[in-house]
């Protein structure tokens, strides 16, 4: 190999692994109406989400919620989470203290022709918070479980018109076919049966919406 042809090899490889580091240290931004998909760790109502639903290859999602970006600059999450809806930092809703693992995190993003409907929703997320946490999981109800909530600004925003589908819900494991022992004490607990097959949705199946971008992995 000539000396000019192992230089020319040597300059395009150097270019070739600044070009990639530039790339790996691009820096990440949130923005207004982010949707932030966390996998939390294992036990109780996370580990009967995750035996029941899917995500995106390798992950299992117990949870979503929604990036509100403030004037001031502060950025936020509107979640739905026992007990009420609320606001949450970003740094609390991506590292909760209360977990016994650091939780895995996805960021979709709405694609281009659904951004317009952002303002709105995040106005209807607002006015939501302190409703109280859907331990029902019935969409009918002024209460919200988190998907639930996304699921429902978007149709507000877009008056009165489904954005994210709704789907007959299932709470029995994939694996066996059964209901986690969790569902069957949760709802007769609550003195209700076990909502099979009523519309609603979840974390999994919104993170693989054809309505959304992945655009970040945290995890």
């Amino acid at each position: 190999m000539s000396k000019k042809l192992i230089q020319t090899w040597f300059t395009a490889v150097v270019f070739l692994l600044l070009s990639l580091n530039a790339y790996a240290q691009k820096p990440f931004h949130l923005q207004n109406g982010d949707l932030i998909f966390i996998e939390e760790c294992d036990g109780g109502m996370n580990s009967a989400i995750k035996a029941a639903t899917s995500g995106l290859d390798g992950y299992n999602f117990t949870h979503v919620g929604i990036v509100w970006q403030k004037k001031n600059g502060q950025t936020s999450i509107i979640e739905a989470t026992p007990p009420k809806v609320r606001i949450t930092p970003v740094q609390t809703y991506l590292h909760p203290k209360n977990q016994q693992c650091v939780p895995r995190a996805v960021v979709g993003r709405l694609k281009a022709q659904y951004q317009p409907l952002i303002p709105a929703a995040i106005t209807s997320a607002r006015q939501k918070v302190g409703k109280p946490y859907d331990n029902a999981f019935n969409i009918h109800n002024d209460q919200y479980y988190c998907s639930e909530l996304i699921y429902q600004i978007f149709k507000e925003a877009n008056h009165g018109k489904e954005v994210f589908p709704l789907r007959a819900m299932t709470f029995k494991s994939k694996e066996t076919g059964e209901f986690p022992v969790y569902w069957v004490e949760h709802f007769k607990k609550m003195g209700i049966p076990i909502p099979e097959g009523e519309q609603g949705n979840n974390p999994g199946d919104m993170s693989r919406s054809d309505l959304i971008n992945i655009v970040h992995f945290y995890q």
